[in-house]
């Protein structure tokens, strides 16, 4: 599904490699992002050290394991490609909502997720970037179900990822999906903090990480 604008960029639905294929190709060229995430970090805010815990404890790769070595740099590259489009002249307007749990779960070690932290904090501090969290105390919330982020390439053209352990799935022929996901999204950022309260939530919990 090709719109005007749109350039190389072809909406397709897909599973599995093909899928994910199609939203690195997306990440370059959306024009606003919505990103729910209720159990890890988003991979394009990852530093090194806490790429390379969750991908390890996901796929539990052997003792010497290349692959591991190898799936951390293409996030890496992901991640250093996509902070450049957010700080470049055409930046996407982002706005990445997470669970408390999220940012208070010390993944690798107290030190990564010390630097982790402090990376999403400096994140936080673009203009184009809204990092949305959901207290504890606001309870149940339909992130809940699980991550998925919505890419709007061009006006009334967008797609909808769903990142699952069976396989990565992206839609993009069913608009009223991707509709729904986008007010899923958007009705969360009404339960979160964001900005400064945000910032001084994530400034406390570094600080009570042990040494």
């Amino acid at each position: 599904m090709r719109g005007p604008g749109m350039g190389s960029v072809e909406i397709n639905d897909a599973r599995g490699p093909a899928a994910f294929d199609q939203l690195m190709r997306l990440e370059q060229e959306s024009t606003e992002i919505f990103q729910v995430q209720p159990s890890f970090l988003p991979g394009f805010v990852q530093v090194e050290g806490y790429a390379a815990a969750v991908i390890g404890e996901i796929t539990r790769p052997a003792p010497v394991d290349t692959e591991l070595t190898e799936k951390v740099g293409v996030r890496m590259q992901r991640a250093r490609a996509f902070e450049s489009r957010l700080k470049g002249e055409t930046p996407p307007r982002m706005w990445a909502v997470i669970d408390e749990a999220v940012v208070r779960r010390v993944v690798g070690s107290p030190a990564v997720m010390r630097e982790q932290l402090a990376h999403l904090i400096a994140l936080s501090r673009l203009k184009t970037l809204t990092l949305a969290i959901i207290p504890f105390d606001r309870g149940v919330h339909p992130g809940m179900a699980g991550p998925f982020e919505v890419h709007q390439v061009a006006e009334g053209q967008a797609a909808v990822f769903f990142e699952c352990t069976n396989g990565d799935e992206i839609v993009g022929t069913d608009q009223e999906l991707v509709r729904h996901y986008r007010e899923t999204a958007e009705s969360m950022l009404a339960s979160a903090v964001t900005g400064d309260e945000a910032t001084a939530l994530l400034e406390s919990i570094s600080g009570s990480l042990s040494s």
